[in-house]
């Protein structure tokens, strides 16, 4: 049952018997030189229609398609929201949806950068006397399957765009990490902010353009990817997915608390 596609009188029916909702959330970014800019909407969406395949009778709301990328600004074509307006957007659908009588709240996260307005957003209708999931689908494919592992627009991502729109990749363009070592000829980068020095591992709070010239970042070169891949790791995805929201439905409300 798709919010959006549904009339008033009928998303009231359907909180008068559940109290679930599904929402996705994703980002629009820079996703290297081959891939689209909205790689991490994509992907929930498309879990979420397979999961309404499967589970129609569940309720899925829209999917939130800006999120919070500060880290990848420089690289034309990212939009983000930032940690505190992607809390504010969140807890605010949140909010309207738990007035209707939300909450079992089941987010499908497909942008690792959205975490922390997510789990701010989670603790807050906990408080509330709601049960939060988060699902970021990169990492549980990974756990489902070990060889579905995969980093920042690396082989996962571009066989799950291979599978959801194979035009919108552009294996032309694909190239090497081309990470810089910008910290200093002893610092080398590992990805993102990690660093290694002397065998140890600090941050260095950085753009990602400064130091990632393609884009992409992870042990998963994009070189390796199949529309197949894509197909069977999302649809697996999907299954395990509405298996966890039949349990996750069923579990006890905590009770409210004030702060």
């Amino acid at each position: 049952m798709l919010l959006e596609r549904s009339t008033w009188p009928a998303v009231e029916a359907y909180f008068a018997n559940s109290d679930l909702v599904v929402l996705g959330f994703g980002s629009t970014e820079n996703h290297g030189r081959h891939n689209p800019l909205g790689t991490d909407w994509m992907a929930p969406q498309r879990i979420m229609d397979l999961m309404g395949e499967r589970r129609p009778e569940v309720l899925y709301g829209p999917t939130l398609r800006l999120g919070s990328a500060d880290h990848f600004i420089d690289y034309p074509g990212t939009l983000s929201l930032g940690d505190d307006l992607l809390h504010q957007v969140a807890a605010r659908i949140c909010g309207q949806l738990y007035h209707y009588g939300a909450r079992h709240f089941c987010f499908i996260n497909g942008h690792g950068g959205n975490t922390r307005a997510l789990t701010m957003t989670g603790y807050e209708l906990n408080d509330r006397g709601c049960q939060v999931a988060l699902l970021n689908w990169w990492k549980l494919a990974g756990e489902l399957n070990p060889a579905w592992g995969g980093g920042h627009g690396g082989a996962q991502e571009t066989s799950a765009d291979l599978w959801i729109d194979p035009e919108s990749v552009d294996m032309t363009a694909l190239g090497p990490m081309s990470l810089v070592d910008d910290g200093g000829s002893n610092i080398k980068t590992q990805g993102f902010d990690v660093v290694e020095f002397e065998g140890v591992h600090p941050s260095l709070i950085r753009r990602a353009r400064r130091y990632a010239t393609n884009g992409w970042i992870g042990k998963d070169d994009p070189r390796q990817a199949s529309a197949e891949w894509g197909e069977q790791m999302l649809t697996t995805f999907a299954d395990w997915a509405v298996k966890f929201v039949d349990a996750f439905a069923q579990s006890p409300l905590p009770p409210q608390v004030d702060r």
